[in-house]
């Protein structure tokens, strides 16, 4: 397995390499143009940026997103709460994912899991860290705002004590007093007088020394640096102690003393050997070359940075492969008044496929730059007579952003999150920052579709503009968009968009529209709303219209005819096209208004009710019989109406209850939900799910049908880089009817594992 990592490694390298000629970029997108799509994954990037004095940890997503809420558990785990849109929460291809943070010196590292089984999002630093999350500003991301472990420089008379004074021993150490007149540190050294130094005042010396060397560091002054680091871990153990030992290896290493700073490391990992950022140290030590450069590089002018000791190559990923199986046992019992009753028992087994799945994310970081090269595999192997196998690429692309985000381009197949982009696309996207306040963005490529499939011969182009407000002021931000799509040659959608956000602690709102000018309808338009009270009570509000799918041309299992031929060879017109996508497409409406409730610091209470319907479909021509056909129905007003609890630390620490019962009632029936689960973690490596899932549901025309599956999942975590998972359940389902009674037992389990490697 190293040696297949050596030649990843290797190959990657080659490929970022690559990125400093964008044009060679384009090879990727050529090599995916014909590949079919999936939605495997849903987190599309984590990012760690600079925001003053503080770091921002933004989870950016494929689909748009909706935060609720978010809660923190005693270890620490900060828990967010979050709707996907336009995606099925039911999407089987939607799988439980857990990504590590990208390198970085800004914050510790963290792990983010998603989804949990109250479909919340968890996102773990190891231990408790100050915080606050917000929505994101594009509606497609979840921003966490947290203290940076490197603070933009501060003035002297700025620094205020960190550590209240304790009633402990004063120690006895020299005081280096300020650089005076550009002077260092040790220049004036023999300044320094022997005297008693309290608590409070160690932290303050600390505190000092560790901004003079990292501002040395950062002026590529590395003896300076070094010097001062030195002095600061010769005093007595302080809040700062750690952080300094790590940066005397950084040090050590920018200097070229390989050696040294190898042992610096060691020493830290010996020091420390439990840190959050342990993970990160022992990649530096993996990195560090064999031998010590055989001479010192001069230090530059401070306005001449030399490359940072970040500037070479990480790749990370994961591997996962999960075998599925399931067995189904059916006893049909069926009467009438006239024939005697008839059983029908059948034994087979309906699931037996493995899927895997495979992503891979080459970085480079330079001092302008951060290049990226991420692929996405999903593939799933059927092992029941005559099913096909199922090969797709999530992404495959090429990505560069300047470190101060003034511009981002992306080539080869990628998630389209803005401007009504397709949800999934081969070619180019980028953006370009005008200002602090206005971007504008362009994309253009084909729709990647892997339901299509298709009847027709017809390929998809398409190409977008928008404009982005980022802020008006901080609170605001918003966008408008154009986007043109042909089918062939033929005009196919059109669309005009507009974007508003509102954040702020307390609230947040996000309306979009869209407006289809080919079809002069509207394609959607939504409204959401949350509001959290200083109680800690929680409100939300959807509101949400929209056509399902946008209004375009659709001649999938109508014709085997590319849309020129067929407007050639038949005496249908392009506007009855356009007016069968009227037809066809049918339209949602769906209203959401809920609340959560703290009852205190363990236990929560949610409640929502949701009204919501689908329209039918209206008489569309058809190209295969030549005329009109019939439409169908809608589904008329479905109600729903939910109440949930979830607790923590009910049977062990950091443990998760949740109990939900849910009411539904729709013209043709009414149904209720009861759902049981029990998360708990042991030791920090294990973590067990135990649920039960009880249904009932009567129709009006006296069938019934009810389902009871209880389920039991482990979790178990071998190391930083291995998990293995499995889960067994049992099914009974049973449906009765006037004159037939369907009773299936189905036992199923699967396991698997993932393979996190950096």
């Amino acid at each position: 397995m190293e040696i297949k990592l050596d030649i990843l490694n290797l190959f990657l390298t080659k490929m970022c390499k690559l990125l400093s000629v964008p044009g060679l970029a384009l090879i990727v997108t050529l090599s995916v143009i014909s590949v079919p799509q999936a939605h495997a994954q849903v987190i599309d990037q984590i990012s760690i940026s600079e925001a003053g004095d503080e770091a921002e940890i933004q989870l950016h997503f494929i689909t748009q997103v909706r935060y609720v809420r978010q809660q923190v558990l005693k270890n620490g785990d900060i828990r967010i709460y979050v709707t996907l849109l336009n995606i099925d929460s039911k999407d089987p291809r939607l799988k439980w994912e857990k990504q590590k943070s990208p390198p970085s010196n800004l914050v510790p590292p963290f792990t983010v899991t998603y989804p949990e089984l109250d479909t919340s999002l968890t996102l773990s630093f190891g231990k408790s860290v100050k915080y606050r999350v917000s929505a994101g500003h594009d509606g497609r991301s979840i921003s966490i705002i947290t203290p940076s472990l490197m603070p933009k420089q501060k003035s002297k008379e700025s620094i205020k004590p960190t550590i209240p004074a304790a009633a402990l021993p004063i120690v006895a150490v020299p005081v280096i007093p300020p650089s005076v007149g550009g002077e260092s540190a040790s220049a004036v050294a023999g300044l320094a007088e022997q005297r008693l130094l309290t608590p409070q005042e160690v932290e303050l010396e600390a505190q000092r020394l560790f901004i003079a060397a990292s501002d040395a560091l950062q002026a590529n002054q590395v003896d300076k640096s070094i010097e001062t680091l030195n002095k600061l871990l010769n005093l007595p153990p302080n809040a700062l102690s750690q952080a300094s030992q790590k940066l005397m290896g950084e040090a050590r290493e920018k200097n070229g003393e390989y050696t040294k700073a190898r042992a610096e490391y060691e020493l830290y990992l010996k020091l420390y050997p439990k840190a959050e950022d342990a993970g990160q140290v022992k990649t530096l030590l993996e990195n560090l070359p064999k031998a010590d450069m055989a001479k010192k590089v001069k230090e530059a002018p401070g306005d001449m940075p030399r490359k940072s000791a970040e500037e070479f190559m990480r790749v990370s990923g994961g591997i996962s492969q999960t075998y599925y199986n399931g067995y189904s046992h059916i006893d049909t019992f069926a009467t009438d008044n006239i024939n005697p009753p008839t059983i029908n028992v059948i034994d087979t087994t309906d699931q037996s496929m493995l899927l895997t799945n495979l992503d891979m994310t080459a970085w480079k970081r330079s001092e302008n730059i951060d290049s990226r090269f991420v692929l996405r595999e999903f593939n799933k192997i059927n092992f029941l007579p005559g099913q096909p196998r199922d090969f797709r690429w999530d992404a495959v692309y090429v990505e560069q952003v300047a470190r101060n985000r003034k511009f981002l381009y992306r080539l080869g197949r990628q998630s389209g999150t803005t401007a009504g982009m397709p949800g999934r696309f081969d070619g180019a996207a980028g953006g370009y920052n005008l200002n602090e306040s206005w971007r504008i963005n362009a994309a253009a490529g084909l729709p990647v579709d892997y339901y299509s499939g298709g009847d027709s011969g017809d390929r998809k182009t398409f190409a977008s503009l928008s404009v982005d407000l980022t802020r008006m002021p901080d609170e605001w931000s918003g966008s408008a968009y154009i986007l043109m799509q042909k089918m062939g040659s033929v005009k196919d959608r059109n669309a005009l968009g507009l974007e508003a956000h509102y954040f702020v602690p307390e609230r947040n709102y996000m309306m979009q529209m869209e407006y289809a000018s080919l079809y002069k309808k509207l394609n959607f338009a939504t409204f959401q709303g949350n509001w959290t009270r200083p109680s800690g009570n929680n409100y939300y509000m959807t509101l949400d219209h929209r056509r399902s799918p946008p209004l375009a041309l659709n001649l999938q299992g109508q014709t085997t005819l590319s849309v020129d031929n067929l407007l050639r060879s038949s005496s249908i017109n392009l506007q009855t096209l356009r007016d069968n996508a009227v037809a066809l497409g049918m339209i949602s409406n769906m209203a959401t208004i809920g609340m959560s409730h703290p009852v205190n610091s363990d236990i929560r209470l949610i409640a929502d009710f949701r009204l919501s319907n689908t329209g039918g479909t209206g008489p569309y021509y058809s190209t295969i019989t030549s005329d009109y056909q019939p439409g169908s129905p809608g589904s008329g007003n479905q109600y729903a109406l939910s109440g949930q609890v979830i607790g923590n630390n009910l049977i062990f620490k950091n443990d998760v209850g949740i109990a939900n019962a849910t009411l539904t009632k729709t013209p043709t029936s009414t149904g209720q939900s009861l759902i049981f689960t029990q998360v708990s973690t042991i030791n920090t490596r294990w973590r067990i799910d135990v649920s039960l899932f009880l249904f009932s549901q009567k129709s009006t025309s006296d069938a019934h049908q009810t389902q009871i599956r209880p389920s039991l999942t482990v979790n178990y975590r071998l190391s930083d880089s291995w998990n293995f998972t499995a889960e067994g359940g049992i099914e009974q389902n049973k449906a009765t009817s006037t004159n037939a009674t369907d009773t299936t037992r189905r036992k199923y389990f699967y396991a698997g594992y993932r393979w996190d490697f950096r």
